[in-house]
């Protein structure tokens, strides 16, 4: 039996936490439907609020979580969850390199773009899991759901839903993740504070595991829920700053690289590469982004290149290959995480679930080193496939929203180093 944590990196958004079982129920779609209906019981419960009283984080006592920011609870005795601690959830997956009792601390992940997981529990079986994550967002929950949708991988057939949580129709995702021996059916639901907001991801071996796991949150404190409802119009309570939060290069201008005379330029990100000096040939743009190429558009088009990217996919702004070896540059928008060594935090776990997903032994790694004159973290991969094994080292660039991925690929690790060493800095 293997737990299954997977996360697309891309904003990081952890999409899936819980245990495959091959004995899970085949159920219908319909049925679904049928047991979701028979939930739709309104309540006082505000789901989408400008306003908090004062930030903080949920806590588990005797059994019980509850989180009195987003006021819900989760009674783990009468549900048969199994919480798991944060330091559980960081070996497993990366998360939560914070101090649950250092407020500030949890504020500085999230004001990085960082997602703190503030509950995670299992049933014993482990057919069901339930999540609690959260991030920090100047978006509206619309936008914010629409920006996770698009980082979700296309082979899951994730689409936009209503889920009814907390007695209240709250929008959410939905998607059905294939594993060996049986499905997984997953939903997020989206519940905001101010510019805080809260993803519950519910899911299990069959088809009424997310609504199971939805009926299990509870309000904290009704009363609390009729006077934010009763002052939402008119609030006296401390407003939400998300106005005004900028974000980190709103106006940066998207500039994709140049190859001439052998030799590779990107402007933006400060980066050269001397092809023919290295023994390295150029791969064409239209091969290597045969994706963006099928649209029809021309790279030249610097708008079509921005609206691919902002669909959540990647452009390749060059690949090379030698013959030992190769380099790439990927460039993707990522507007969440604010700086490479979070970005870096998030690869390690999401690289290693990606590769694993294709059959493949995998071992991923962060370190620190020097690239183009600046000491920054990188993450390494070792990856083997019938027996034959392959070595990246991936260095991370950031300038405004958009991040360039550079990725040194050998038979050998000296060997990824030494091709990623190639790279040097454009000077002005």
């Amino acid at each position: 039996m293997k737990r299954i944590f997977k996360i697309s990196v891309i904003g990081l958004m952890a999409v899936s936490m819980l245990s495959m079982n091959a004995c899970g129920k085949k159920n219908s779609e319909d049925f679904e439907q049928k047991v979701e209906a028979t939930k739709k019981v309104e309540s006082n419960y505000v789901v989408d609020s400008d306003t908090y009283k004062e930030f903080s984080v949920g806590k588990v006592e005797n059994g019980i979580y509850t989180n009195k920011m987003f006021n819900i609870k989760v009674n783990g005795k009468e549900n048969n969850y199994n919480f798991e601690n944060d330091d559980s959830i960081k070996k497993q997956f990366g998360y939560n390199d914070s101090d649950r009792t250092n407020i500030d601390s949890i504020k500085a992940v999230l004001d990085k773009g960082d997602t703190f997981v503030d509950m995670y529990a299992t049933t014993r079986k482990n057919k069901r899991a339930v999540a609690m994550m959260l991030f920090k967002s100047d978006s509206d929950l619309d936008t914010f759901l629409e920006k996770q949708l698009t980082k979700l991988d296309s082979d899951l057939g994730a689409s936009k839903t209503t889920i009814n949580v907390l007695g209240k129709e709250v929008k959410g995702i939905r998607y059905t993740i294939n594993g060996k021996d049986s499905k997984v059916y997953q939903k997020l639901a989206f519940i905001r504070r101010g510019e805080y907001i809260m993803v519950i991801l519910s899911g299990g071996t069959y088809a009424a595991a997310p609504q199971t796991g939805f009926d299990s949150i509870e309000i904290l404190d009704d009363k609390e829920e009729i006077e934010s409802a009763e002052t939402k119009a008119n609030s006296n309570e401390i407003k939400s700053n998300a106005e005004s939060v900028e974000t980190s290069g709103e106006d940066v201008e998207l500039q994709i690289g140049e190859i001439d005379s052998d030799v590779y330029t990107n402007k933006m990100f400060g980066l050269k590469f001397d092809a023919k000096s290295n023994n390295m040939t150029f791969v064409s743009k239209e091969e290597a982004n045969k994706n963006f190429y099928d649209t029809g558009k021309e790279e030249s088009d610097i708008k079509a290149v921005k609206e691919y990217l902002d669909t959540g996919k990647k452009f390749s702004d060059m690949y090379a290959k030698g013959e030992k070896g190769s380099v790439s540059v990927m460039i993707k928008k990522e507007e969440n995480i604010k700086d490479t060594d979070t970005y870096a935090n998030r690869a390690v776990v999401g690289i290693k679930e990606g590769i694993e997903r294709m059959g493949m032994e995998v071992e991923t790694q962060k370190g620190s080193g020097e690239f183009i004159g600046e000491t920054m973290p990188y993450v390494t991969v070792r990856a083997t496939d019938n027996g034959n094994t392959a070595y990246q080292k991936i260095v991370f660039l950031k300038v405004g929203n958009y991040v360039a991925e550079i990725t040194s690929y050998a038979d050998s690790e000296e060997g990824a180093s030494k091709y990623i060493d190639m790279f040097t800095k454009l000077e002005k």
